[in-house]
């Protein structure tokens, strides 16, 4: 596997192409610190995967993608960064990457990155996953008010809505008004997605 590090920051070359040259699956180990480099190195090697810093000098890594693309439509593509919050992560997903790295990963990361991708799956590092998880466990739970929350407890212990009204002496009108914005809320079509949903992101127990 011939790998290419396209990174404008020499410690991070250099750090990267050691740990890289450790890995059995890794042939040869290219660095570029601009995107004429990266441009030419592409031309001339069969490149199998990119480590491609999102901030590549004044190049953004998720806008010359498609230009990587152009070039070379075989390589897998990783975004490489230090910046590990939810929206750089789903930019980066969105853009088309193949992979996401955090500079801070370590080398049990790098190569389950390099097996994914030669399988031609996504990878993103598991501080890449927390962060868009914890990101979106926040967001649903700041979606549905307190009211919602306590009738979401109550159709997860199997109450009817008629239980429900009369737990929380509210009429089942207004609980079918709650349970219909939960759904749309949540984006699910039943009770059995709604207590996956919640259970899985934590918003109540299981």
């Amino acid at each position: 596997m011939n790998i290419l590090i396209a990174d404008d920051h020499f410690l991070v070359l250099d750090g990267l192409e050691t740990l890289l040259s450790t890995i059995d699956m890794v042939d040869a180990v290219y660095k570029a610190v601009n995107y004429v480099e990266l441009k030419s190195y592409l031309t001339k090697h069969p490149i199998d995967v990119m480590f491609l810093d999102i901030n590549f000098g004044n190049a953004d890594g998720r806008e010359i993608l498609p230009l990587i693309r152009e070039t070379s439509n075989g390589v897998k593509v990783i975004a490489l960064t230090s910046f590990g919050d939810t929206a750089t992560i789903k930019s980066c997903i969105h853009a088309g990457f193949n992979g996401f790295l955090l500079k801070s990963d370590d080398r049990t990361e790098i190569i389950n990155a390099l097996n994914a991708v030669k399988k031609d799956e996504k990878y993103y590092s598991s501080k890449a996953k927390v962060a868009v998880f914890e990101n979106e466990v926040l967001g649903q739970k700041n979606k549905l008010s307190d009211r919602e929350i306590e009738i979401v407890k109550l159709i997860v212990s199997e109450k009817t809505n008629k239980e429900i009204a009369q737990e929380l002496f509210i009429s089942e009108k207004t609980v079918e008004n709650h349970r219909a914005n939960i759904m749309l809320k949540m984006d699910v079509k039943n009770v059995a997605g709604l207590v996956k949903k919640v259970i899985l992101l934590g918003i109540i127990d299981s």
